[in-house]
């Protein structure tokens, strides 16, 4: 038991694994909520989307750091480098988009409704290309572990590391489904999924999240 305890408190101690931690709970009450047409769990889903939405005001710093140590992506080629380096200017991008939506939703900024509309647009936009970009990043790890499974001497990490790359494609696949449906209607699918359809995706998404991060954290150990 605590084994148990230990293990989660060291899970909640970084803001990174925090987050999956309270996307998961996000979207599971928004999925419930959505099945049982329940106000109180969709507004406690809100309520727990809003606190990673402010967390995610001072994450500017660590996603500098990561475009600054990833430079301008030569170590990956012209394609993937610049895939790279577009993935760390969206990011940048739409974190400053985040913090003008904030501003909107606290009463600290006020712009005409058009404004209002393009600038949310945008943030969603933002949103969906991460997400995208992501996954077509992803696809390269999975091809690199693909193959060296194939391979005539692969290493005894092989089956584990192509286990790790399925599931943070998987994942970042979810994703893209779930945040192309915040698109506005008439943009790709956005729109189409019912609340429930949608936040049943986001909650498998944080599930594998959490299951991608603990298979990684064991296949670092050996």
């Amino acid at each position: 038991m605590c084994e148990v305890v230990d293990e989660f408190c060291e899970l909640l101690q970084v803001h990174a694994n925090r987050d999956k931690v309270v996307s998961l709970a996000s979207y599971s009450l928004k999925l419930w909520g959505a099945r049982t047409q329940s106000k109180p769990l969709l507004g406690a889903s809100a309520r727990l989307a809003g606190a990673r939405a402010t967390l995610r005001l001072f994450d500017d710093a660590a996603a500098l750091r990561v475009a600054i140590n990833y430079g301008l992506g030569k170590q990956e080629g012209p394609f993937w480098g610049s895939l790279g380096v577009a993935s760390s200017a969206v990011t940048l991008a739409f974190l400053q988009a985040e913090k003008l939506v904030w501003l909107l939703d606290t009463g600290l900024l006020t712009l005409t409704q058009d404004l209002d509309y393009r600038l949310r647009t945008a943030h969603k936009a933002l949103w969906f290309l991460i997400s995208a970009v992501g996954f077509i990043r992803s696809i390269k790890s999975l091809h690199i572990a693909a193959s060296e499974l194939k391979s005539p001497h692969p290493r005894k990490c092989a089956p584990a590391r192509l286990t790790q790359a399925s599931l943070l494609s998987t994942k970042l696949f979810l994703d893209v489904v779930h945040f192309g449906s915040w698109l506005p209607i008439g943009w790709l699918w956005g729109g189409r999924l019912s609340l429930e359809h949608g936040s049943g995706i986001a909650t498998a998404s944080a599930v594998l999240g959490l299951v991608a991060h603990y298979h990684g954290k064991r296949l670092a150990s050996r």
